[in-house]
């Protein structure tokens, strides 16, 4: 209607008098006037249309929602009961209530689990040992795949231990053998049990009741560390069930590793602990498969008062920060370290027992060199210290002991272990055999005798020093070892390919078998 109005306006211009100016006031008021009654009956018509419309909207949706209410709400119900029961199982993890499938399954599996744990083990040793077999005694005791337990060198059956100190004496045998240091190379270690007649063509130990010492230095320089460490582990297992004994003391090198200091692994040696690593966590999964989450199995190990062999890590926080000396980035001696570091996992099977001097009649064996000031100190107080540094978990990079660092230690000193008579000091050795009461020879390691000539003995007899650089790390030589007998009464060299062949210093004493 305005348009309307508009167009008569623009189309007839009235003239602008008074008369047409009011005029057409009174026309525009009378338009106006109908098109808002107008407009007022077309609003209340299209008001009573949409009301109508809304209410019908609305009844709709509650005769739908009436119709899918019971539906959604057996839903909600089936989506509550589910998380339900998701929430109970993951609390139940974290619960004792919640059962390891062994436990679940017991009738069924009762035969599987007195031996699960042990296979477990033999297998993942088998790993670490080349081939050779792994020491499965340590965790199956009482099992069929084992009767005794090879976690130390403590008592063994037929060996009287003398004093109150783990390690302090060993009564004299018939035969006592001992083999210098090995670093690292399997095969010429091998090759030195067998030509001491203590094990087979396939390392099986056939030694009887003789008692083995070997002077310490299993690590470093070589690739096989790890080979090496369980097949030592093994044959101690196999000469303690025939009644011997294979003694392992500590070198220069173990003490050095636990302190984390790898100057002179390889680099292959490093990697070695990383697939160490990596075998222990397929022992951990395989064990899973029947004892549960690792929560569960350290449970079940606290309460059986076993060890789980197949840990890699101690989980202690302690561990997690490195030593400053050790790259972030270097994954293969960061593994190395949380392995062998005090407290570690391999530290505590393989280092945390043993010593770094051991007697056997009147035979003491240490690794460099005994001199005055260790025997003043005391043997079993200098062993007592290491075992308590390396299994010490709290301190993981704490300072190591003063009897394993300077050149005058127990695990260092040369004094009188050089072939050049110039630089033997016998008088040293004099002055601690002095506070030794019953010592009358020291057996060391540490110090490749030159030449060729293989293990020596100097100071009239007293000492006998039996590295003669077998690994392929330290030349390559011929792998050999000693053999006393009766206490002294004949020392020979047994060497690889050739037998029994006299020792520099004490031919005289030479009895060809």
């Amino acid at each position: 209607m305005c348009v309307f109005y508009f167009e008569f306006f623009t189309t007839f211009r009235p003239q602008h008098d008074k008369t047409s100016k009011n005029s057409l006031a009174r026309l525009f008021q009378t338009g106006f006037r109908s098109d808002a009654k107008l407009l007022a009956r077309l609003g209340e018509k299209q008001s009573r249309t949409h009301t109508s419309l809304v209410m019908g909207y609305f009844t709709s949706a509650k005769e739908k929602a009436l119709e899918t209410f019971p539906v959604l709400l057996e839903r909600w119900k089936a989506k509550l009961a589910s998380g339900k029961r998701k929430s109970l199982d993951f609390i139940a993890t974290f619960t004792s209530s919640s059962k390891a499938p062994i436990e679940k399954h017991r009738e069924r599996c009762e035969d599987i689990e007195k031996i699960w744990d042990a296979f477990v083990d033999s297998f993942v040793g088998t790993l670490h040992a080349q081939g050779g077999a792994g020491c499965a005694s340590r965790a199956g005791r009482g099992s069929s795949f084992a009767s005794s337990s090879c976690s130390s060198d403590g008592d063994v059956d037929g060996t009287k231990m003398e004093g109150d100190e783990r390690g302090r004496r060993r009564a004299a045998r018939e035969r006592l053998v001992t083999i210098g240091d090995l670093h690292g190379d399997l095969e010429q270690t091998k090759r030195a049990f067998r030509a001491c007649n203590l094990t087979d063509s396939r390392d099986k130990w056939i030694g009887g009741k003789t008692i083995v010492v070997q002077v310490g230095d299993q690590l470093d320089r070589g690739p096989d560390e790890v080979a090496v460490m369980y097949f030592l582990e093994r044959v101690a297992e196999e000469a303690e069930r025939s009644g011997g004994e294979l003694v392992r003391i500590l070198g220069n090198h173990e003490t050095l590793n636990i302190a984390g200091r790898f100057r002179y692994a390889q680099r292959e040696g490093c990697a070695d602990f990383t697939r160490w690593r990596d075998r222990q966590k397929i022992g951990m999964e395989m064990k899973k498969m029947c004892f549960g989450s690792e929560k569960q199995m350290e449970r079940r190990y606290r309460k059986k008062k076993e060890k789980n062999w197949c840990a890699y890590e101690t989980g202690e926080k302690r561990h997690e920060k490195l030593p400053s000396w050790i790259r972030e980035d270097d994954v293969h001696s960061i593994n190395r370290w949380k392995a062998v570091c005090p407290g570690g996992e391999f530290t505590k099977r393989f280092f945390s027992g043993k010593n770094v001097a051991e007697r056997v009649g009147s035979t003491l064996f240490v690794h460099a060199g005994v001199l005055e000031h260790h025997a003043l100190y005391g043997l079993e107080n200098i062993n007592k210290d290491i075992r308590e540094w390396a299994i010490n978990a709290e301190n993981p990079r704490g300072v190591p002991p003063s009897h394993v660092q300077s050149d005058q230690s127990i695990v260092w000193a040369r004094d009188y272990a050089h072939t050049d008579e110039e630089r033997c000091d016998c008088a040293k050795l004099s002055k601690a055999l002095r506070f030794l009461p019953g010592v009358e020879r020291v057996v060391v390691g540490h110090t490749i005798q030159k030449g060729g000539g293989g293990a020596t003995a100097a100071c009239d007899g007293k000492v006998l020093r039996v590295d003669v650089g077998m690994s392929r790390g330290c030349g390559g030589n011929t792998s050999e070892g000693v053999e006393i007998l009766n206490d002294g009464e004949k020392i020979t060299r047994m060497v690889d390919g050739r037998g029994r062949q006299p020792m520099t210093g004490v031919e005289n004493r030479f009895q060809p078998a």
